[in-house]
């Protein structure tokens, strides 16, 4: 059993997480993996949260907590990998890294499966958080990008957010001076957000354009403007099944919009211009990665 540490993960190439994320996906699609809807057990004033998921090979969760917690604090995450054909486990891992990272991974999957593959001129990102970091790795993995354009309210840290991508990257990383200009002429477009507010406009996005929304996704609170389905031509997610639980809860509840499973996406169904990918966090994608990762590090 190996515990694996976050200067451990690092190190693994973002290729090998992406092509494990996408297998589990692939996997689910096909009814081969195990991923109910995350479960919450309800402490009062927070709870724990757990993912639980597998395939023929693996079995896991993952366990984040709800708790109140003071600024800057975030919470805590165990993932848990067993191998199933020895019935051991196989190994774990402590904080938010991987959790990141299998976000990431999520939108370097669908840039693989729902883009043409060919270089992405302009890429527009808004956010500049560990999830914007982790969404620009993956998808630099499987897509040659040329440019970034890169917006978040906070000038210094957008600042140092395109410097520090700019080096890792080996691209151009611009800060815009605002969403808009981040956005348009984008062929490419990730929205990496907490906002419970639309932070772009429809108007603003490219004919024929792709888009990546990891935000909230609630009725009352979501990154992406609703008018956006008047310009869908497809839409997929890792986990429908995930925002079928949502139920009347989620921002797309009751409009005629096919979702897609991402793992059997197929480019063929609206009359817009627009694909989009609704990010969910299919479970045992944690586990799938964690064990690439291990196994990477052999």
């Amino acid at each position: 059993m190996r515990i694996l540490t976050e200067e451990e993960l690092n190190k693994v190439p973002m290729s090998i997480l992406v092509e494990a994320v996408q297998a589990q996906i692939e996997a689910d699609a096909k009814g081969r993996a195990v991923a109910p809807p995350r479960h919450h057990v309800d402490f009062g004033e927070g709870g724990l949260t757990f993912t639980c998921g597998g395939n023929d090979a693996l079995a896991g969760f993952r366990v984040y907590d709800t708790f109140p917690k003071t600024d800057g604090v975030d919470e805590d995450q165990v993932v848990i990998a067993f191998d199933r054909a020895r019935a051991k486990l196989k190994g774990l891992f402590i904080g938010e890294r991987l959790g990141a990272l299998r976000t990431g991974c999520l939108g370097g999957v669908a840039a693989a499966l729902m883009t043409p593959d060919e270089p992405i001129k302009k890429l527009g990102l808004i956010g500049t958080g560990v999830q914007a970091e982790t969404q620009l790795l993956a998808i630099a993995a499987v897509r040659k990008i040329e440019q970034v354009f890169t917006f978040s309210r906070n000038a210094e840290k957008r600042s140092a957010f395109a410097q520090r991508m700019a080096a890792q990257l080996g691209i151009p990383v611009h800060a815009a001076d605002n969403a808009q200009t981040a956005v348009e002429g984008a062929e490419f477009v990730v929205l990496a957000t907490n906002s419970a507010k639309p932070v772009i406009k429809t108007a603003w996005l490219a004919t024929g354009a792709h888009i990546n929304t990891l935000g909230p996704k609630f009725k009352d609170r979501h990154e992406l403007p609703l008018d956006i389905l008047q310009r869908v031509r497809t839409c997929a997610s890792d986990s429908p099944q995930q925002i079928a639980a949502q139920g009347e809860n989620h921002m797309f509840h009751g409009q005629a919009l096919n979702i897609q499973h991402l793992g059997d996406y197929q480019d063929a169904y609206g009359a817009g211009d627009l694909s989009l990918f609704l990010s969910a966090g299919l479970a045992g994608t944690e586990v799938a990665l964690l064990s690439a990762a291990i196994d990477a590090l052999a």
